[in-house]
């Protein structure tokens, strides 16, 4: 008996760790700036880079400043995710 439940104990903890690493996967995306952040720009969002997902933040310097790169929404603005790379 005691042996099952800790089989069942050590499935459970798999699963729960498999999960946690599943709601820290990010995809890869293209990366935008807005209008705060280069006010000209002209258009309220432009691409800037290719994102590839991963752990650190997706940035591209423009004049001189680091900026975070956003991701685009289905209506045409940027939206103030702020993506991710390796």
């Amino acid at each position: 008996m005691n042996l099952k439940k800790m089989g069942l104990s050590v499935a459970v903890f798999a699963i729960a760790i498999a999960g946690a690493f599943a709601t820290n996967v990010t995809f890869s995306e293209d990366g935008y700036t807005n209008l705060q952040q280069v006010p000209d720009q002209g258009s309220p969002c432009v691409y800037r880079k290719y994102c590839a997902g991963g752990s650190t933040t997706c940035t591209v310097t423009i004049s001189g400043r680091m900026l975070q790169c956003l991701r685009l929404e289905s209506n045409g603005t940027c939206s103030s995710t702020v993506l991710s790379q390796p």
